[in-house]
């Protein structure tokens, strides 16, 4: 995963599902049967209260996470799919450890209190929290402070930003599970109004309707290549998909559908 893609998982976690933050928790669905698997495993946070608190969101398709297992789940393979216990999460896989917040950071690489040379995609840590880096001053993190779940704050280290709660960071480092390209696409820009972060180049994917401003722009190059010889109409479907195979096939990418940076680069290319 680079660290585009990975920040493009984790705003979209932040704008586009509804969390709520819950020890332990990596990307659960909210049911009663994790409430009470968690309260067992972890009974001093689980109190009677906040039980009761996130028993109300059960049916309404909240996903769980704390601030490590928010970072742990995107690595995992979380994609918000609700008919999965763990959103499409496998525990442990893509050889990343089930480690705390402080081990994470000891994993990391390039480990830094100076924040001048701040990397879209690094590892934020504070004693007992993290977050990550998504570009132009801005993190995503999962805390139960301001709103209860995953959210954009400001990276204080970097100065306040109208529109956004801001939090201080102490260090930060590169993820060994991430790969750090340098690409300005995917970096997103603040737009305060609402808190809405947006992205320059989306990855997109088939029956998702996120960006169809970009699948129609996906479409538009397609067709003027050969590949798509369809209406232009912005909806990520079987045709889109079948014309980005065949493109990605012919550039010798791995041919799965899926627009992300390197498709991206090939088709704005040429």
């Amino acid at each position: 995963m680079t660290n585009h893609e990975f920040i493009q998982k984790l705003i979209s976690a932040a704008q586009d599902y509804k969390t709520v933050y819950a020890n332990g928790m990596f990307g659960h669905l909210v049911t009663e049967e994790i409430i009470s698997q968690k309260t067992q495993q972890l009974p001093g946070w689980y109190t009677a209260s906040r039980q009761a608190e996130l028993r109300a969101l059960t049916g309404k398709e909240y996903f769980g996470f704390d601030c490590i297992c928010l970072v742990k789940g995107i690595l995992w393979g979380w994609s918000g799919d609700a008919s999965k216990k763990y959103g499409g999460a496998v525990y442990q896989s893509n050889s990343v450890p089930d480690v705390t917040e402080g081990q994470m950071l000891n994993n990391c690489t390039a480990v830094s209190s100076d924040f001048t040379d701040l990397i879209p995609g690094e590892y934020l840590w504070i004693q007992g929290h993290c977050g990550v880096y998504i570009g132009d001053g801005l993190a995503v993190e999962c805390t139960p402070k301001w709103e209860n779940g995953v959210q954009i704050t400001a990276v204080g280290n970097l100065g306040d930003q109208k529109g956004y709660y801001s939090r201080t960071w102490s260090k930060h480092g590169k993820l060994p599970y991430v790969d750090y390209i340098e690409a300005s696409q995917a970096e997103p820009s603040p737009a305060p109004a609402g808190k809405t972060v947006t992205v320059e180049l989306l990855t997109l994917r088939r029956g998702e309707n996120r960006g169809s401003a970009q699948i129609g722009t996906v479409q538009t190059i397609l067709k003027g290549k050969g590949y798509y010889t369809m209406d232009i109409d912005n909806s990520y479907g079987p045709g889109t998909e079948t014309a980005v195979k065949n493109f990605q096939g012919a550039k010798g990418l791995a041919a799965d559908g899926i627009v992300g940076i390197d498709t991206w680069t090939a088709l704005l290319k040429e």
